[in-house]
């Protein structure tokens, strides 16, 4: 049954919530999706989706109302509630300044970080993101870790993997590629966790570590640990690991963006090994 669903409706008015306050989303366990793309792909991914809403007008529209309207019955047959909602009370709902005209709430997809180390095989590294800020790059690094075949993610501190702005930069990667998350502090803790595990770590630095083709020809099980800009690793989470390695770049380039870095370390392991 689809619902129309009114301003002042305390579903509705939980949604705007999710979207702002990061407290709210951790009280409820569940977060926000965006579009009837991604929409979808939660539904592709078998997530636990509660509710879709929707505009009015372009219920109407003949070039969108078709495939709206089967996204929310597509989306009731999992269960989750579905409605409309009036385009201006949409507006306010959504966190871009032009809404698609969809939008989830769902539940938290992160996993233990048991589990999340136990998926770690050869040629399937993990990512250790240390304090990373900003939710473009987070949500770039989520894509290329399922691009080039990581085993997932672990993020040390830093942005919340349910900030409206990450989740649409991960492009749905985020709800397939698993990830755990840990404190700010706990950063040497995962390292050392990851070294009984035999499981070596990488700290990569700009400049001066091995090339990523050493960290190919080494056995094992591997993870790279990415810092944030501008500060990057500290001392104490570089000596946790086995080694430093860099992202070899021409002379003159000093450094290159963390999400572009990231990126490119996992394609020469992927190609390489």
């Amino acid at each position: 049954m689809i619902h129309g669903y009114s301003g002042s409706n305390p579903r509705i008015r939980g949604l705007r919530r999710l979207a702002r306050d990061r407290g709210q989303r951790y009280e409820k366990r569940s977060f926000i999706v965006e579009g009837p793309g991604l929409v979808a792909e939660a539904l592709d991914a078998g997530l636990d989706v509660r509710l879709v809403v929707v505009p009015e007008s372009p219920l109407d529209d003949l070039d969108t109302g078709p495939g709206l309207e089967a996204l929310l019955r597509r989306a009731s047959a999992t269960g989750a509630d579905v409605g409309t909602v009036p385009d201006s009370v949409f507006d306010g709902l959504t966190s871009t300044g032009s809404p698609q005209p969809a939008l989830a709430e769902v539940g938290f997809v992160d996993v233990d970080t048991d589990i999340l180390f136990a998926g770690i095989e050869p040629g399937h590294p993990l990512l250790v993101l240390v304090g990373l800020a900003d939710p473009g790059n987070v949500g770039t690094l989520f894509r290329s870790a399922e691009a080039f075949g990581a085993a997932g993610l672990c993020l040390v501190g830093g942005v919340d993997p349910y900030n409206p702005k990450l989740v649409r930069a991960a492009a749905g990667s985020a709800f397939r590629i698993p990830f755990a998350m840990v404190s700010d502090d706990g950063a040497v803790d995962v390292l050392h966790r990851l070294a009984q595990a035999e499981v070596a770590a990488w700290a990569t630095m700009p400049s001066a570590g091995a090339s990523m083709a050493q960290v190919a020809a080494t056995d094992g099980l591997l993870a790279l640990v990415l810092g944030n800009e501008p500060h990057g690793l500290s001392d104490d989470v570089v000596a946790a690991c086995v080694g430093t390695a860099t992202v070899e770049t021409s002379a003159g380039m000093e450094s290159l963006n963390v999400a572009v870095a990231g990126s490119v370390a996992l394609y020469e392991l992927s190609r390489i090994g």
